[in-house]
């Protein structure tokens, strides 16, 4: 078994995907990452739908592996 480490984790979740639960206390490493997502989606009369492109800086947070 590989264990949690690399997992992604919520750091400000309370349940069981927070990075406290799921890293078992050994911490989390944070990695900053950019994201292209959909958005401004407008539909078109009849039958075509087109979006812009968002770019967006996120933060990640991956549990440490064992030592």
């Amino acid at each position: 078994s590989t264990g949690t480490g690399g997992r992604i984790c919520n750091r400000t979740s309370r349940g069981v995907d927070s990075c406290e639960v799921m890293c078992c206390g050994r911490g989390y490493d944070t990695s900053r990452v950019s994201r292209t997502t959909k958005c401004e989606c407008k539909f078109h009369w009849c039958c075509a739908v087109r979006c812009s492109d968002c770019h967006q800086q996120v933060d990640v947070h991956t549990c440490k592996g064992q030592t």
